[in-house]
């Protein structure tokens, strides 16, 4: 059985594509069905925004990526796929699950939300029953190896997350907890600060411009309060807090639409181009972060969290090896249960012929039934225990091979 891995991912299609070859759940149980009854016995299928990829054992590599990778496809009806797939087979396969695990192949580097997915993806496959004991080896293996390196690296706490650094930047200068924020645009940027603003117990106090989206949030969030957009100047006044994060191409404040303040205010400017007008920022009681101050720390962590987890990559490679050999080991336990079944069927035939020949009693028998299986397996029992032992990974599966070309015969 040799480890491999067909998939797309966001170092190679866009988003368009990935969203088309992306597996629902309801998917994922179709596709592990189909793979699984086209000779891949074990299948694991990962699939998140960034990536839609396909683990499984297979017994005929060459042939059998060539059929994960017609599947994609087939699987989704959708045509020029496959120049964006890529295939990996064997150690590199197994490179890549450990690299992903650990957040190496993210998009945002060194993430944990992979960690979690791989896992999940795993449950997954044992629960339909495609994960076995090779399978489930390899991905506990790749899940334990990725869960040490975090608690030992702390890398979760160096964020990338532009969002993310922002609202921590303004906790650290007051508590949110009970503070009253203002959240004008809803895009993807404006609901992660949302999100991690509303966890250290911020109001929040959503803004945009399109009233349908601010209720649209409010039914995933029902803490918010909406704010309409043409009171937001208005409502500034009461705010501790102000994240913006639009996509509109004109400053949603200037100097000259700022009351003078009672009590501080807060800006975080997410925008590109900005919403804020720098002089704001120079304005009593305020205080501006703009995307450039947060991008610089957020480089920063991103080298840091680059020069950790290349670190390992030794150490990768080292678990590559025992894994390997683990598996090399393990193939040894089939030709056993084979030898020793055949073993067992030679005993019977001269066990059968001794006793047409001779006259023996009962207990007679039993003796000679005992010496002959006995001999039989000691001759057997030293060359596979030195095969098991065996430290050369490629002599034991050039070995391995022989044995079960000869077993085939």
């Amino acid at each position: 059985m040799t480890f491999c891995v067909v998939g797309i991912n966001h170092q190679l299609a866009p988003i368009a594509l990935r969203e088309r070859v992306h597996f629902k759940e309801t998917d994922i149980i179709r596709g592990t069905e189909i793979l699984v009854s086209e000779s891949t016995p074990e299948v694991v299928i990962l699939s998140t925004c960034n990536r839609s990829e396909i683990f499984f054992l297979s017994t005929n590599p060459s042939e059998d990526l060539a059929k994960v990778e017609a599947f994609y496809g087939d699987f989704f009806q959708v045509e020029g796929v496959k120049p964006y797939i890529f295939q990996k087979m064997s150690r590199d396969a197994l490179k890549h699950l450990f690299e992903v695990t650990l957040g190496m192949d993210s998009l945002v580097l060194g993430e944990d939300q992979i960690l979690g997915q791989v896992r999940g993806a795993h449950l997954t496959a044992m629960e339909l029953g495609a994960s076995g004991k090779r399978m489930n080896k390899v991905f506990r293996e790749a899940i334990t190896f990725a869960k040490r390196v975090k608690a030992r690296t702390h890398i979760s706490d160096h964020p990338l997350s532009i969002a993310y650094i922002g609202v921590k930047r303004i906790h650290g200068q007051i508590d949110l907890d009970n503070k009253k924020c203002m959240v004008v645009g809803l895009g993807e940027m404006g609901r992660l600060a949302l999100e991690h603003a509303l966890e250290r117990g911020a109001k929040i106090y959503a803004c945009n411009r399109t009233l349908n989206n601010s209720q649209k949030m409010q039914e995933r969030f029902p803490a918010i309060d909406i704010l309409p957009y043409d009171q937001m100047l208005n409502g500034l006044e009461e705010m501790d807090v102000l994240i913006t994060a639009t996509a509109s191409p004109h400053k949603v404040l200037n100097p000259d639409q700022l009351q003078p303040r009672r009590k501080p205010l807060y800006i975080m400017d997410l925008s590109m181009p900005r919403d804020v007008d720098a002089a704001v920022g120079e304005l009593p009681g305020v205080t501006l972060v703009d995307i450039d101050q947060l991008m610089g720390e957020a480089q920063e962590n991103e080298q840091e969290i680059r020069g950790i987890l290349l670190g390992y990559r030794d150490v990768i490679e080292q678990k590559l090896d025992e894994l390997q050999d683990w598996d090399a080991g393990a193939a040894v336990d089939p030709i056993m249960k084979s030898l020793n079944e055949r073993c067992d069927q030679i005993a019977e035939d001269t066990l059968n012929y001794i006793y047409r020949k001779t006259e023996m009693t009962h207990n007679q028998k039993r003796k000679v039934d005992k010496i002959v299986r006995s001999a039989l397996k000691k001759v057997l029992r030293e060359p596979l225990l030195q095969l098991r032992e065996m430290e050369d990974g490629d002599k034991k599966r050039a070995a391995i091979e022989a044995l079960e070309e000869v077993l085939e015969r």
